[in-house]
């Protein structure tokens, strides 16, 4: 008579987290009540001269309480940027949004992280409800350029 054979539990663990990881790996996450985009680019000045590591919000008029991504977008070298919501240089869904802006450019202290450091602007362009900067997506829109935005710091 066979006797059948037990398999130890961190067998059986093993097996498990192999099996989850080969199918969790093979393919591209989907966002859930993903909306389709607008690619959005600019440029941003400071003080009349393009500043790299400015930090974009875009904040929608109408939240959609379904929907929780945050829009965003970081200056390069050159003062550019492209929103992105889902994946990096993406875009934006339709609607109107505020954009918020702060400028943590300046020097480091080792081992640093950014949002650690200080905001240049001082919290001048930081409120939603005070900036005067919107930007309107429309749906099925061509790629927009909102060109150059000139800000200053205090």
């Amino acid at each position: 008579m066979a006797r059948a054979r037990r398999l130890s539990a961190p067998v059986v663990s093993i097996c498990g987290a192999l099996c989850l990881l080969s199918t969790g790996c093979s393919s591209e996450r989907i966002p859930v009540n993903e909306k389709p985009v607008v690619p959005v680019s600019g440029v941003v000045h400071v003080n009349g001269a393009p500043v790299a590591g400015v930090d974009i919000q875009f904040h929608p008029d109408v939240p959609d309480e379904s929907h929780k991504i945050f829009p965003k977008a970081t200056t390069d070298a050159e003062g550019k940027f492209q929103a992105w919501s889902y994946r990096v240089n993406d875009g934006l869904a339709a609607g109107n949004y505020t954009l918020t802006f702060v400028d943590r450019s300046g020097p480091s202290e080792p081992f640093q992280r950014k949002d650690s450091k200080p905001d240049l602007f001082k919290g001048r362009y930081a409120n939603p409800k005070r900036s005067e900067i919107k930007l309107t997506v429309p749906e099925e829109s061509e790629p927009i350029d909102m060109g150059t935005i000139e800000l200053t710091r205090p």
